[in-house]
């Protein structure tokens, strides 16, 4: 166990730099000008070589990756143009453009975003798996058909036509659920529920429908084992042979999915935070982009990349543990 968890963390961390590597390349050595976005279009040739000379732009590239990275990990000190700062590491580097450390701006929008995606998984966990085991149980008849059309019909649509029409008539002008706001956790536990229930019923209902499918086929597939049907004829409850013996190894493939949907989620839920005006990480990608303000792109997809990772390994260690047959070596 412990060789594999050793294995698995460094096979993340060669994935990780070569993400970090990947960055820095396309934002900072490829034809993009962070000048450009500090100083404008009608910046003088002048004012951005000092620019550039604050901000260590005119350094080779490797000694400016050779910074960036020791930044990451033990700290460094940015420029913000017009002085040295300290950037306790993390540091993903300077915003030009807020004048703030990209740190700080990831601290400020990731919480955001773990909020909506975590109750989101939890209502999405819960549906998919209820019904999902639901549909199997009754294949064929009406409540099958009416839950899997159901969800392909819903599939079928753009998510971010849903998110409008949700936003305007289940929060905006109708009142049926409170309308998004952000509240820190810290703060009020109270407002940060309210503020993010309706976005929370909504993310989870429409994200249920893929999970709704896959836990329906699953359980029909494990239904039809061997041991399922062993476990019939020894006079168990149906209660106890669907959810203690067939849903067990129907959700391992499950957790898999969970997990790496989880770690993409938290990565890209711009349309959900757009739609429903959430300060998250999505958000913050967005109005960097608008602004030509790299090292915030850059922060974030760095972000992203250790996610993803940390995701999969949890997720490997986790289908161990589901699933009894995995042996993790």
């Amino acid at each position: 166990m412990l060789i594999y968890l050793t294995r698995r963390v460094l096979l993340g961390l060669s994935v990780v730099l070569a993400a970090i590597v990947a960055t820095f390349i396309l934002f900072f050595v490829g034809p993009n000008d962070p000048t450009t976005a500090l100083c404008g279009r009608q910046c003088t040739p002048e004012r951005a070589a000092q620019i550039e000379q604050n901000l260590g732009l005119d350094k080779p590239k490797t000694e400016q990756f050779t910074r960036y990275v020791k930044g990451l990990v033990v700290g460094t000190k940015e420029s913000d143009g017009g002085g040295a700062r300290d950037c306790e590491a993390p540091c993903l580097g300077w915003s030009y453009v807020q004048n703030r450390s990209v740190t700080d701006i990831v601290k400020q929008a990731f919480p955001v975003t773990v909020s909506v995606v975590a109750g989101g998984m939890v209502v999405y966990s819960i549906m998919g798996i209820s019904l999902g085991v639901l549909c199997a149980r009754k294949r064929g008849k009406w409540v099958d058909k009416l839950i899997v059309g159901s969800s392909q019909f819903i599939s079928a649509i753009p998510y971010y036509i849903l998110a409008v029409i949700f936003y305007l008539y289940g929060m905006k002008y109708t009142g049926l659920v409170p309308e998004a706001t952000w509240t820190p956790l810290t703060q009020s536990p109270w407002g940060w529920f309210v503020g993010l229930l309706g976005v929370w019923l909504f993310y989870g209902a429409i994200t249920s429908t893929g999970y709704i499918r896959y836990i329906r086929a699953s359980m029909i597939d494990t239904q039809a084992q061997d041991y399922v049907r062993t476990a019939r004829s020894k006079g168990i409850s149906e209660f106890d042979v669907t959810f203690k013996h067939a849903l067990r190894a129907a959700i391992a493939p499950f957790v898999t999915l969970l997990g790496l949907g989880v770690a993409a989620e938290l990565t890209g839920a711009i349309f959900t935070e757009r739609v429903f005006n959430l300060p998250g990480m999505g958000t913050r990608t967005i109005l960097a982009y608008s602004q030509g303000d790299l090292p915030v792109i850059a922060g974030i997809v760095i972000v992203s990349s250790v996610l993803l990772v940390v995701a999969n390994i949890i997720v490997d260690l986790l289908y161990g543990v589901v699933d009894p047959r995995v042996k993790l070596s």
